[in-house]
């Protein structure tokens, strides 16, 4: 009786021990998931028609949270950012155009950096320069950015939005995972 008792414990023990190390593996791999989505991605989906026709209204875009952790900005990246309009905060998606220590002017439909032509087209040619009417000089953690839609955009050239902080950057579109079209 004593031997039968004795195994049917050490079996019971195994198996608490499977279910332990199976609970501790489930839990080790919703941590995980955790941390990649807190801090490696995020997803966002587009809201109006400024970044069109790169994005449209309701695409579903993956935004790469940790390529602006080891590395800065670079010019032409589309690039999720986070806008304080008062007291509120929204997100928004734009483009790079003009990096740290640069100056932006917009003038004859054509964007200038350092008065040179920057080799970049949109759709339309740009018909408000905004503020970069006059030279934009960007500070050394200021970044310039638009719209892909230039006609339609709320972006560097408008007084509520301005020069971007580099604090304000969320990360880099890294692509479209759903169409809103």
């Amino acid at each position: 009786m004593a031997v039968k008792n004795y195994r049917y414990k050490e079996r019971r023990d195994r198996m608490i021990r499977r279910i332990g190390l199976w609970v501790g593996e489930i839990a080790a791999v919703i941590l995980l998931a955790f941390v990649i989505i807190q801090f490696c991605f995020q997803t966002v989906t587009v809201h109006g028609e400024s970044m069109q026709p790169t994005y449209y209204e309701g695409d579903t875009l993956l935004v790469n949270k940790l390529s602006y952790r080891i590395g800065d900005p670079g010019r032409y990246d589309p690039v999720l950012l986070e806008i304080e309009n008062g007291t509120a905060v929204h997100y928004t998606v734009k483009r790079v155009i003009g990096l740290p220590g640069e100056t932006v002017q917009i003038t004859g439909g054509e964007i200038l950096i350092d008065g040179e032509a920057l080799d970049y087209s949109f759709e339309e040619e740009i018909l408000s320069a905004g503020l970069a009417a006059y030279e934009v000089e960007l500070g050394e953690d200021e970044y310039f950015v638009m719209g892909d839609n230039c006609n339609n955009s709320e972006d560097s050239r408008v007084a509520n939005i301005g020069n971007i902080k580099r604090t304000q950057f969320v990360g880099k579109i890294a692509g479209r995972i759903g169409s809103g079209k």
